[in-house]
């Protein structure tokens, strides 16, 4: 791993400290992990999918809001492993002292059992949904209500963030929207704001040739991979 540090004179002497990411988004940002130090939150709470999922795994790092019992059918880890999540000062702590934030934003899909905001797979994957399907409430959030929960994110977190899209391989469609009205909002509110295709295309280069051939592409493939960490990179330190 290549890990990005930054320098800091003080007093006449050089500190040097290890930038740290947290990442509130999927597999498609593993790439930051092969150049920067992250936080333990992707891979221990949750890969968050829509703006509620995301404010739900930022409350729970900084308040401690969801008790155990019911981070079984709120994060993705408790819902795989099946084993409660448990706020503790550390986590708080890790998470605070995060340098840069990546949202992932990738869906207009909530899905909300009782009163928490759900990951997916507790709908979607019949290994976990059979208890709870037919009580989840599926709903798809509006232009207004996605920028108001990106305004709280930022407020939240009072720290640098980025925004990134879904991979889009039609100029059409539903998530391709997305993408759209995510530029806009992020554009509006002085956010920065990552569209994969667009980074590809200004390249000279087709995302089909960086993506795995899918029914539905959802994922990047080896040369994806390795042209997203020049995309993170760029991104990271103009925010920092």
């Amino acid at each position: 791993m290549v890990i990005c540090l930054n320098m800091i004179l003080y007093k006449d002497i050089f500190y040097i400290y290890i930038m740290k990411i947290t990442i509130l988004g999927s597999c498609r940002q593993e790439a930051i992990e092969s150049l920067y130090s992250t936080t333990s939150i992707k891979n221990n709470i949750s890969y968050p999918h829509y703006t509620k999922e995301i404010l739900s795994v930022i409350r729970f790092c900084l308040y401690g809001d969801v008790p155990p019992n019911e981070t079984l059918f709120t994060f993705r880890s408790a819902i795989i492993n099946k084993k409660p999540l448990y706020f503790t000062e550390e986590l708080k702590n890790e998470f605070l002292n995060s340098d840069v934030y990546i949202i992932e934003i990738a869906s207009r899909r909530s899905y909300k059992y009782k009163n928490r905001y759900t990951h997916h797979i507790l709908y979607d994957d019949i290994k976990f949904n059979r208890q709870y399907k037919n009580e989840i409430i599926c709903n798809v959030q509006s232009d207004s209500e996605i920028e108001n929960d990106i305004i709280e994110m930022k407020n939240l977190l009072n720290k640098p963030i980025i925004i990134v899209g879904h991979i889009t391989t039609y100029s059409k469609g539903s998530r391709f929207k997305l993408v759209k009205l995510l530029e806009n909002i992020c554009l509006r509110h002085n956010i920065l704001f990552i569209n994969p295709t667009e980074e590809v295309k200004q390249l000279g280069l087709n995302i089909n040739n960086f993506v795995k051939q899918e029914k539905i592409i959802a994922h990047y493939n080896n040369k994806g991979k390795e042209l997203m960490k020049s995309v993170y990179k760029k991104y990271i330190t103009r925010a920092s």
